[in-house]
């Protein structure tokens, strides 16, 4: 973070934040400390990062998924940070001590932003370091950053002032430097090696698209072979063909035409023949291919409907990250990702998290029955396997990715209303990849034409019998 705007920032926040309450402690990322305060007037976010090349201290209204069990440093923070008092730049560089207190007594954070060394440090009264977000036994200059250990600032290092004052920094009308802050470090950036850090949505939107990516190729290369797979019975019959005419055969006979008497009317056939073989080697050879061919059919067919079974999917996954706005969704989305191992996260930070169970949405028709819709795969299934009953009427847009929706009908054991399918139908285009069209086609079907196959993804189904109707989009957001 440039010191100019760290400047400015930091007097900022000792406008806004100085008293505040730290109501809680996050640490989304191994690098990253989130604090949730109340001023007396608003709660707002201190976002807190030691990212090698992207350290960085500012207000932030970014929405981040938490572990379930909190990290070592977080746990500490928790236990001895109350109240915030000041917050001040120091030693004319990049290090801001953010004066505090808790049921300990007082305590300083220590946030130094200071490239590939940045780091969070608590310390007590005295001075003495409680604990750090990154570990350090003494090295070459002598400075430890381990508990116990006093706390002394870094080295003093070259800066080039001139340089960091002629930075400008130009906000938009209304715009703060906290927010100009948050804008120019809240996308994603390198860390150490050239990794890239991301947040956990577009982690899982690039996994998802890299994978449709893979297989449409893979889909291409299939669909080649599966053409050239077609018929391979018109080998078998030139085989047999050839038996049935040996004595007409010699070798060196490149082609022989035959009368194929697998036609009524029998026609003419021309068969390609290998001069180096006998007529005996050229039909066991047209046998084989026949059989080479037919094994590859069915194995080509199967690949076939497992790719775009599987692409399917993505696509549904795919829709749902770019709809879902809830962390309990995308977590249920990463968990999917997981569970079939096409998503890992670097270290174990996100590999439990603790939010609201995400659960399907519901309202009631103008008729007064009960709808219910998923929000990503896992709800779909529910909806679909769980809450789908017999009397009960299924939804979805037709051959687009999109939410499963039912309407309860069998509990009430009336006649459905126009009005109320209608209004479901709206639902089901209104919440799929179509939402912006005027007029969607979506698919009506009976709660047992509907029915999970065994082995199946996450919220796919099929429908044996279904009919369509023709509705506008509808979204009650």
């Amino acid at each position: 973070m440039e010191y100019l705007l760290l400047q400015k920032v930091v007097a900022e926040l000792s406008d806004r934040i100085c008293p505040s309450k730290v109501a809680k402690v996050y640490q989304p990322d191994a690098d990253m400390v989130i604090l949730r305060l109340w001023n007396g007037r608003e709660t707002l976010r201190l976002l807190l990062s030691a990212e090698p090349g992207r350290s960085r201290i500012h207000l932030s209204d970014q929405d981040f998924l938490n572990p379930q069990r909190p990290p070592r440093f977080c746990q500490l923070l928790r236990a001895r940070l109350a109240r915030i008092e000041a917050i001040t730049l120091v030693d004319n560089d990049r290090i801001v001590f953010v004066e505090g207190s808790g049921g300990a007594g007082p305590c300083r954070l220590i946030v130094e932003l200071i490239g590939g060394s940045s780091n969070l440090i608590l310390c007590g009264p005295e001075g003495m370091i409680i604990d750090a977000l990154r570990r350090s036994p003494a090295a070459g200059s002598g400075r430890a950053i381990m508990a116990g250990q006093p706390y002394q600032l870094p080295p003093e290092r070259r800066q080039d002032r001139d340089k960091a004052g002629n930075i400008e920094v130009e906000l938009e009308a209304g715009q703060s430097f906290n927010q100009y802050a948050a804008k120019c470090y809240g996308g994603t950036g390198d860390s150490d090696g050239g990794k890239v850090r991301q947040d956990i949505h577009e982690q899982l939107l690039k996994t998802v698209q890299r994978q449709r990516k893979k297989l449409e190729k893979r889909l291409q290369n299939i669909r080649a072979d599966f053409a050239k797979q077609q018929n391979p019975d018109s080998y078998k019959i030139r085989g047999e063909l050839l038996l049935a005419n040996l004595y007409r055969l010699k070798r060196g006979m490149d082609q022989v035409v035959l009368e194929d008497y697998y036609h009524d009317p029998p026609q003419s056939i021309t068969v390609t023949l290998d001069p180096k073989l006998d007529p005996q080697s050229n039909a066991e050879g047209y046998f084989r291919t026949y059989k080479k061919l037919r094994r590859g059919f069915e194995h080509t067919r199967r690949r076939l409907e497992e790719t775009e079974t599987e692409l399917s999917w993505l696509g549904d996954l795919e829709y749902q990250l770019k709809e879902s706005v809830s962390k309990s969704d995308i977590e249920d989305l990463a968990q999917e990702l997981k569970d079939v191992g096409l998503f890992r996260e670097s270290g174990n930070l996100h590999a439990r998290r603790t939010t609201v169970a995400s659960v399907p949405r519901q309202l009631a028709s103008p008729g007064g029955f009960d709808i219910r819709w998923g929000r990503n795969n896992r709800q779909n299934d529910e909806v679909s396997t769980r809450i789908l009953k017999k009397g009960d009427l299924w939804f979805h847009a037709h051959n687009i990715p999109g939410a499963h929706v039912v309407l309860k009908a069998g509990e009430k054991n009336v006649p459905v209303p126009e009005a109320d399918l209608l209004y479901a139908a709206s639902l089901a285009a209104g919440y799929s990849k179509a939402r912006n069209d005027s007029k969607v086609e979506v698919m009506m079907a009976e709660a047992g034409q509907v029915r999970k196959p065994p082995g199946a993804r996450p919220g796919q189904v099929l429908v044996k019998h279904f009919k369509t109707l023709l509705v506008e989009p509808l979204r009650v957001d």
